[in-house]
């Protein structure tokens, strides 16, 4: 059968093709080894590692997770998450829509809500002078600003237990799934807490809100979500506010933008596996520019190598002009009713996220729909 050809993963020395079929093996794909001979010379010049076609999006997870493949840097790195879901609220009533999607989600994929709020005091926003230390108008400054904190942290605190109370009640009246959750305070910029709570506890999902789009120009420049979406390394799901969320097991019709290279692989295989491989629809579009003539060529060999790897699910494509993508585009959505967009987001540094936004962040400002960012 196609699914079991045996196809060449990586070429190695001997010792690095076994230290990887040991890593390999511990996640279930079995490993063939080839020997490279030098043509003529009889030489063998390396390894061939080899693994079932199938196995092929896992096994690319593997190779990306480290290039010596320790086994307990592969682990973490595979695992990345840590069972947590954080939802980062402000208090505002898309908070709650974000809540809401959050805990239906945490209750799907078994992980647990963290709602994490940011607050910023005189002390983290510079206001302190640092002129003439010592002096009695320093110290009066310095003690105003110290009880101003304080008060901060401390109306942090109160909203955080009224925000509790309203969540509860939902969880009681059957509003919220009956999930275990847990909130945390932070002093400092929201975007820059999120993005270094993810940076050193891994959460398996981040779930935000954010304003309509009637509504997004006003924060068009610093926005926290787009902000988040341009920059985070883990998974985000974003609920605009004028969407009405019923339950996310009812979202069935996908719209995934490819780049037409490997990561497009891996970032479906993260999407199937994440939700346990489901029974979705789910259009590909292509939007890589550089992908030449064959464009419909190359996505539909990549539409039917999904179909194949994963047959539960039920993936086609769609082609759209440079010059009329936007109206083909929308003309699409409204045709096919999607009620998901997932992109693969590149990681990018400040100047190029300013002058050439990312597909996350022109999706975020252009359309009221749930989004989900997986990175690659």
């Amino acid at each position: 059968m196609a699914a079991d050809r045996f196809i060449t993963l990586v070429i190695h020395t001997y010792d690095r093709a076994v230290a990887l079929k040991k890593i390999l093996e511990s996640h279930g794909i079995q490993v063939r080894f080839e020997n490279l001979v030098i043509s003529g010379a009889g030489i063998a010049s390396g390894v061939r590692v080899k693994i079932c076609e199938r196995d092929l999006p896992l096994a690319l997870r593997i190779i990306e997770s480290g290039d010596q493949y320790a086994a307990a840097k592969v682990e973490m790195k595979m695992a990345g998450e840590n069972g947590n879901l954080l939802l980062p609220i402000d208090f505002s009533p898309y908070s709650m829509l974000a809540c809401k999607a959050g805990f239906m989600i945490a209750d799907m994929l078994s992980l647990h809500p963290v709602l994490m709020h940011a607050y910023a005091t005189p002390y983290f926003m510079g206001a302190l002078s640092y002129e003439s230390p010592g002096s009695e108008m320093d110290s009066i400054a310095e003690m105003s600003e110290l009880k101003e904190g304080y008060d901060i942290r401390k109306e942090a605190e109160r909203q955080m237990s009224e925000f509790r109370k309203k969540i509860d009640c939902m969880q009681k009246d059957g509003t919220l799934p009956q999930v275990g959750y847990s909130t945390t305070l932070n002093e400092g910029v929201p975007e820059e807490v999120i993005l270094e709570y993810c940076r050193l506890s891994p959460p398996s999902l981040v779930v935000m809100a954010t304003r309509g789009k009637d509504r997004k120009e006003e924060e068009l420049v610093g926005s926290v979500t787009a902000e988040v979406l341009d920059s985070c390394r883990v998974p985000v799901y974003v609920i605009p506010e004028n969407y009405e969320l019923k339950s996310v097991h009812s979202i069935k019709r996908l719209a995934y933008f490819c780049n037409l290279d490997q990561h497009d692989i891996l970032s479906v295989d993260t999407l199937m596996r994440m939700f346990g491989y489901p029974e979705v629809d789910v259009t590909l579009i292509p939007v890589n520019d550089r992908a030449g003539d064959k464009v419909s060529e190359k996505v539909g060999s990549l539409t039917d190598y999904f179909n194949k790897n994963y047959p539960t699910a039920h993936f086609h494509f769609e082609v759209f002009g440079k010059k009329t993508f936007r109206e083909d585009f929308e003309r699409f959505i409204g045709r096919c009713d999607i009620e998901l967009l997932i992109v693969p987001n590149k990681k990018k540094n400040v100047f190029s996220r300013l002058f050439n936004p990312g597909i996350p962040h022109k999706v975020l400002f252009e359309r009221d729909m749930p989004l989900l960012a997986l990175p690659v």
